[in-house]
């Protein structure tokens, strides 16, 4: 079911979104972002890029994009001198309500906000997300850095939500940057026993099985609209995960207040998927063992602890198997030391390294 023609002209006035970008350490992803969101059609929008504490020059170089100082080159657009220059807010995250009210926001505007340090992504997108409820958006779009937009995106994933007030998050279809036919996101499955979110129709070309709207019960916090009314429902993003397993417990606590969740595939943004380098696998393992320790036990009932810890020791210990075949020595401590983290009650940052 979709808006008409005549619906969509008798919408007076589009909600407020609040689009907000996390960068660290990834300047060129997010000038490419933003050059693709400089293209959307929707007419009621801003772009908040929170800086999680870069140690690079992100912030100067999102200003030069900005002033029309540095090009963007894409496989999905040509640079577009003409929307230069944007109108520049910046910030530091510890700004006051009273700061945002006298701002003047609008789609050719840009807000950035420093961190002083990598809060990480929960917490870097929780700033951007109180920011955006100061200034009364109505929806706020958690997007990655290293995605490219299509113009009609946004526009139709607000049409969807005016059709159902009870859905609460929405996603579009999410298919790889560097091959646009294979799908990453087509809507996501909640494993609630395994404390994690799957992805439906990874890896598959995208074909017409993968049309319409479907409603899920996990969304990947790639690209993950949210109402306001959920944040002041449920809550922000957890904080102590710091990294992963953060979409999937927020996913799981809006499931719990009724609301509905899903996946627009007439949609479609493209996602630079990391790839599995040794410094993402280190994050990965000691984040994951960690994080997934801790949804357990947020959320799950004493009968499912126990499946869980069936399922999660018998599946670890094959993992440091393979891991010892390959003298993976390195990867089994962080995988001990995230686990050993967790039982110490020490969440948020933590540098793996040391």
């Amino acid at each position: 079911m979709e808006l008409s023609t005549q619906q969509a002209h008798e919408i007076k006035e589009w909600p407020k979104v609040a689009i907000i970008i996390l960068n660290w350490n990834g300047w060129r992803d997010t000038i490419e972002c933003l050059e693709s969101l400089q293209r959307l059609t929707y007419p009621n929008y801003q772009i908040i890029v929170v800086d999680n504490g870069s140690t690079d020059d992100s912030v100067e170089r999102i200003k030069a994009w900005a002033q029309g100082n540095l090009t963007v080159e894409s496989k999905f657009f040509k640079y577009d001198p003409s929307k230069k220059p944007v109108t520049l807010v910046e910030h530091v995250a510890n700004l006051t309500v009273a700061e945002v009210g006298s701002e003047v926001l609008n789609f050719n505007s840009l807000t950035i906000i420093r961190t002083e340090k990598n809060l990480g992504f929960a917490e870097g997108n929780n700033i951007g997300i109180r920011y955006a409820m100061n200034f009364g958006a109505t929806y706020i779009w958690l997007l990655n850095n290293d995605t490219v937009v299509l113009p009609e995106t946004l526009t139709l994933l607000v049409k969807r939500l005016l059709l159902d007030q009870c859905i609460g998050i929405i996603s579009p279809k999410i298919c790889y940057y560097s091959d646009p036919e294979r799908i990453w996101f087509a809507g996501g499955v909640l494993r609630l026993l395994r404390a994690s979110g799957y992805n439906i129709g990874i890896n598959e070309i995208d074909n017409s099985s993968y049309r319409g709207f479907v409603l899920c019960s996990f969304i990947t916090g790639c690209a993950m609209l949210v109402k306001r009314d959920v944040f002041d429902d449920v809550g922000l993003l957890d904080a102590s995960y710091f990294l992963y397993v953060e979409d999937v417990d927020f996913s799981l606590r809006a499931k719990k207040r009724d609301w509905k969740l899903g996946t627009d595939l007439d949609t479609v943004i493209y996602h630079k998927v990391s790839k599995s380098s040794q410094d993402v696998l280190a994050m990965q393992t000691y984040y994951i063992w960690r994080n997934r320790m801790y949804f357990s036990a947020k959320h799950h009932s004493k009968f499912q602890r126990i499946i869980f810890n069936m399922f999660w020791f018998s599946s670890r210990m094959l993992k440091l198997v393979s891991w010892l075949i390959r003298g993976r020595m390195d990867i089994i401590d962080l995988a001990i030391k995230g686990y050993q983290c967790y039982k110490k009650g020490i969440m948020g940052y933590y540098e793996i390294g040391k």
